[in-house]
């Protein structure tokens, strides 16, 4: 199994939308959500391919007004999760801000997103009651 990280392209928003409502379901980005990410040039996106096939997805971005970079999303194709490939994605967007202080959002009942995120040094630092649509909180986690 080859994995290869490389900034995402114009042709990979489909895939990344697509992967987006599989992963999240109600709480997935709008078709317009993903047009502005893919169209906004301050937002840092990656894709993960696994043999030449897209695996994955995240994006970053620095907020000015919390001098900290935020990781928007991360995704990984339910067949290939539980091998490096988030950690790989979350590595990328951590080197694209080097330096910087991060945050994120995670969805309290995504324990392996969270285990994810703890492994690399984030701690929960608050959380957002019924944040997500699904109804689920919201952790604030920050490295």
């Amino acid at each position: 199994m080859c994995i290869k990280i490389r900034p995402a392209k114009l042709s990979d928003f489909g895939p990344a939308h697509q992967l987006d409502r599989i992963s999240f379901g109600v709480d997935a980005w709008s078709v317009m959500d993903y047009a502005c990410v893919f169209s906004v040039h301050s937002v840092k996106k990656f894709t993960a391919l696994v043999d030449e096939k897209f695996a994955g997805f995240a994006a970053a971005e620095y907020d000015p007004e919390r001098k900290a970079a935020c990781l928007m999303t991360i995704a990984v194709d339910p067949e290939y999760r539980q091998r490096g490939i988030g950690s790989a994605l979350l590595k990328h967007c951590e080197d694209a801000f080097p330096g910087k202080h991060f945050y994120l959002n995670v969805d309290s009942e995504n324990q392996a997103a969270i285990k994810l995120y703890e492994k690399a040094g984030y701690r929960q630092t608050g959380s957002e009651p019924a944040y997500y649509l699904n109804g689920h909180d919201a952790i604030i986690m920050e490295k």
